[in-house]
């Protein structure tokens, strides 16, 4: 089979699987199981953690993203785990993160992480669900999850010291939600440019993610700005409001 056409089906593949994931609406689906309502009609009528808590309480809103994150986790580990480790003749599709920024990388059919297509895949399921009339939430926990679930660095650590802080404090999740976004976009292509320009040793280029697992290329660089901009501009109400002081805040996180 063509090279080329295997990278083309393989990229496709992930975009599509990513996609179906991300349709799944855990809002909805919590919503109308054990609520009998659909999120989309009450609240702020987006299909989102936000207005789950609002609705039915914190543990609903918790549940919702975190079902909402792990969609977007478990599909990209497991396509990043079939392409570095299925052999696809006498070998896999894709090399290992160790091997990619070596010559060897040269030797295998896929030269670049497309799994980070399934992020993609899912954030654009999860903002336009195929199984609910394509309309969902804003992409605020499928962009968390694919921070959190990749890197310790550039998710983990800015959780826990910059979104919750801010979010606590302010009890606006939407411009938390975009300052965190801003952030992680500006961080993450600092380091790619840190690695392209040979600043980071060979290899360390790795050491933001959970081992050499996941890869902080420009690729996955990319493909979070995408994800960040596409929010940003679903929250484009939200920022109106934010700007006449008309923003819904937040009930169910205590103060400092």
């Amino acid at each position: 089979m063509d090279i080329n056409l295997i990278n083309i089906l393989t990229s496709f593949i992930c975009l599509i699987f990513g996609y179906l994931c991300g349709s799944f609406s855990f809002s909805i689906i919590i919503g109308k199981v054990f609520y009998h309502q659909d999120p989309r009609k009450f609240g702020s009528k987006n299909a989102g953690g936000t207005n789950a808590g609002r609705l039915w309480g914190k543990k609903a809103g918790l549940a919702v993203i975190l079902l909402d994150m792990i969609k977007t986790i478990a599909p990209m580990w497991i396509a990043w785990a079939i392409l570095t480790y299925i052999p696809f003749g006498d070998k896999p599709l894709m090399a290992s993160t160790l091997t990619y920024y070596t010559e060897a990388n040269k030797d295998y059919i896929i030269q670049w992480p497309v799994y980070v297509l399934v992020s993609l895949g899912c954030f654009i399921g999860h903002c336009w669900p195929l199984f609910d009339h394509f309309k969902g939430g804003k992409g605020v926990t499928v962009f968390c999850g694919m921070l959190v679930g990749s890197s310790w660095l550039f998710g983990i650590v800015p959780a826990l010291s910059i979104y919750f802080p801010i979010l606590r404090r302010t009890k606006y999740v939407s411009l938390t939600s975009i300052i965190i976004g801003l952030i992680s976009v500006v961080a993450t292509w600092v380091w790619v440019i840190l690695v392209l320009c040979k600043v980071i040793p060979n290899g360390y280029e790795w050491l933001p993610m959970f081992g050499p697992t996941i890869n902080c290329t420009w690729h996955f660089a990319l493909v979070l700005t995408i994800n960040v901009g596409i929010m940003i501009a679903k929250h484009h109400t939200n920022i109106s409001r934010l700007v006449k002081g008309e923003e819904r805040k937040i009930t169910w996180l205590k103060d400092y």
